[in-house]
């Protein structure tokens, strides 16, 4: 998992290799199509991330969302015979 914190490196580093005047057109293509992918990547890390605060705000305001379908999804746990159980993917 990546922090905001270390996508904002990752994206420094992408403007200033993309703003490098010493790569040839060729590279330079290269380079693009590269950040172009970072920063799709980053969108959603984004969108991701206002998703889960704005999901824990509301359950901040209302227990009502403890068991929902939405908490479930953002803890990763799936119910088995009345007991949560978390599920992780592997990386």
């Amino acid at each position: 998992m990546m922090t905001l914190i270390e996508l904002q490196e990752v994206l420094g580093d992408r403007v200033k290799v993309t703003l490098d005047k010493n790569l040839t057109p060729e590279e330079r293509q290269e380079e693009n199509e590269q950040s172009y992918i970072v920063v799709n990547l980053a969108k959603q890390m984004i969108n991701n991330g206002d998703l889960i605060l704005r999901t824990e705000k509301l359950a901040a305001q209302t227990k009502s969302l403890e068991h929902s379908v939405a908490m479930t999804l953002i803890k990763g746990e799936t119910e088995v015979s009345g007991t949560a159980k978390k599920t992780r993917s592997k990386k």
